[in-house]
Parts: C-alpha cells; sequence; structure tokens
C-alpha cells in the first residue's frame, strides 16, 4: 500500500507538471509590460516549452521573492533571465524532494524498514534546502560580474582622461571612451549614454540609473561626481586618473582580503586531519584507561 500511495504521489505530481507546462498561468499586464524594457535576446526563442515552463514558474514562485528588488538586479548583472533561474530552482527543489524517495525507495527493495515519516519530512527539507541553491550561485555570480565591472570602470575613466587632455568635451569623451572598449560593461555604459543622448538627458543621469539597475555603487558615484563637476566648474581631467587609481586600490584591497579569506579555509583540512591524527593516536590508550 506504502509503494502503491508513494508511486501515485509521483505519478500524480508529473502530470500536475506536465498540464502546468503546457497550459501555464496568465500573466498579469503589468509583467508583461515590464518584459518591453528588458533587453531583447534574439538568441532564444519565446514560444519554446522550456520557456513557459519557466515563465509559469516565475509567476509561482512570485510570491516567494522571487521577483525583489535585489534578485532582478543580480540577474541584470549575472544576464540571466528570470525563467532561466525558475526553471533552475524548480529542478533543484524537485531534485531534493525526490532524492529521499529514491533512497526509500531502495531500501524497501533492499527490505531496509525506514518510516514513511521521516522520508516526507526529508524530502521537504532537501527541497527547502536545493530550493535556494541556485539564488546563491547567482548572487555568486552577480558578485564576480560587479568586481569586473568595477576593473572596467576604472579603465573608462582613463581613457575619459585622455580623451578631455586632449581637448574633447565631457559628453564627447564619456561616448567615445565607451565605444574603445569590447568588455560587457562599455556597451552597458554606450547604451546609457546613447540612450540619454536620444533622450536629451545629461550623461550623469543615465550613469545613475545604470548603477541603480546594475547595483553597481562606482556608477552611482561617478555620476554624482560628474554632476558635482558640472555645476561647481571644477577641472574635471586633474582627478579622474586619481579616482581611477583609488578604484584600483579598492580592488587590490579586496583581492587580498579574499586571499586571506582562502588561506584561512585552507588551513581547516589540515587542522581536521591533525585531529583526526591525535585520536588515533590516543584511541589505544584512552581504551585501556576505559577497559581497566
Amino acid at each position: 500500500m506504502t509503494v502503491g500511495l508513494a508511486l501515485g504521489t509521483v505519478i500524480g505530481i508529473g502530470l500536475a507538471l506536465t498540464f502546468w507546462g503546457l497550459f501555464p498561468p496568465r500573466e498579469p499586464l503589468q509583467a508583461r509590460l515590464s518584459e518591453l524594457h528588458r533587453p531583447t535576446d534574439h538568441s532564444h526563442r519565446a514560444g519554446t516549452r522550456r520557456d513557459r515552463i519557466g515563465r509559469a514558474a516565475a509567476q509561482s514562485f512570485r510570491p516567494l521573492g522571487l521577483r525583489g528588488g535585489r534578485i532582478v538586479r543580480d540577474l541584470r548583472v549575472a544576464d540571466q533571465s528570470l525563467e532561466e533561474l525558475a526553471i533552475a530552482k524548480l529542478g533543484m527543489m524537485l531534485l531534493g524532494a525526490g532524492l529521499p524517495v529514491a533512497a526509500w525507495t531502495i531500501a524497501w527493495f533492499t527490505q531496509i524498514w525506514v518510516s514513511p515519516v521521516l522520508v516526507v519530512a526529508a524530502s521537504i527539507v532537501g527541497g527547502g534546502l536545493l530550493f535556494l541553491v541556485p539564488d546563491l550561485s547567482l548572487r555568486e555570480k552577480a558578485r564576480n560580474r560587479r568586481r569586473e565591472l568595477r576593473h572596467q570602470i576604472s579603465a573608462y575613466l582613463d581613457l575619459v582622461g585622455l580623451h578631455l587632455s586632449g581637448g574633447a568635451g565631457m559628453e564627447r569623451a564619456l561616448s567615445e571612451s565607451a565605444a574603445l572598449g569590447t568588455a560587457w560593461g562599455f556597451v552597458e555604459i554606450k547604451r546609457a549614454l546613447r540612450q540619454a543622448q536620444l533622450a536629451n538627458e545629461p550623461p550623469w543621469t543615465a550613469l545613475e540609473g545604470l548603477g541603480q539597475e546594475l547595483g553597481s555603487i562606482e556608477l552611482e558615484e561617478l555620476a554624482a561626481w560628474l554632476l558635482l563637476a558640472s555645476t561647481s566648474g571644477s577641472p574635471v581631467r586633474y582627478s579622474l586618473h586619481t579616482k581611477a587609481q583609488g578604484l584600483r586600490e579598492r580592488a587590490l584591497n579586496e583581492a587580498e582580503a579574499e586571499a586571506q579569506r582562502s588561506t584561512e579555509r585552507m588551513s581547516l583540512p589540515v587542522v581536521l586531519m591533525f585531529s583526526g591524527f591525535l585520536g588515533l593516536i590516543g584511541y589505544p590508550a584512552f581504551a585501556a584507561i576505559v577497559g581497566s
């Protein structure tokens, strides 16, 4: 009876997911309109079954904070869609929930009794834990991309300073310097400046919006600094290299701190191995004392 209930549950979940993927729930109009402002990626077709399952999963996981501000910024920086994250979370959740069931099935065939309550509890805990794994992976990828962006901004500031030294204006120096790079940070800055030029807006407004969109403190600081320089009339080119040097020193300090943390993590296996060695040596004496 227990095996029949387990198999019926698995089959029912599979049929429900299949129906869910073929006939996803309708999204609200606000969510559909927000997609118009995203950069389109023509390498993925919007009508595939995987995309429909991803949109349905994203809509279902929305009450769990899937569309939060931090996740949206991390997705923007990592160049990943919300549907891909939802599919990854759904797959990891099903994997975490299915592993205890598979282990229980193997134990049942080998005539080892395991409480079904324990299996259900393990499935819930495993599914909940693995459900958070894609978020951690996304956060790590976004942090690495922001670190790359910091290096690109420092190089960008040096290029802007060189253009200003050559007699170019501020807006021309910003746009031409962004056009010289092929990294993703230069492409984003170039796109933001181009949109600001078409909308007849100042460049620091575009950089501030891009910094808020990517969650980059460096871009927001650069926008505020450009606004202050434009209003006060202070010489910009003399302090651009200083600011770029400050960004490089900050990146260097973070790299040194990360190296120190890695060194501390490397010492943990040595401590565990030494503890095991001490336990192996001291066990005979401890056993002799207990036996006497």
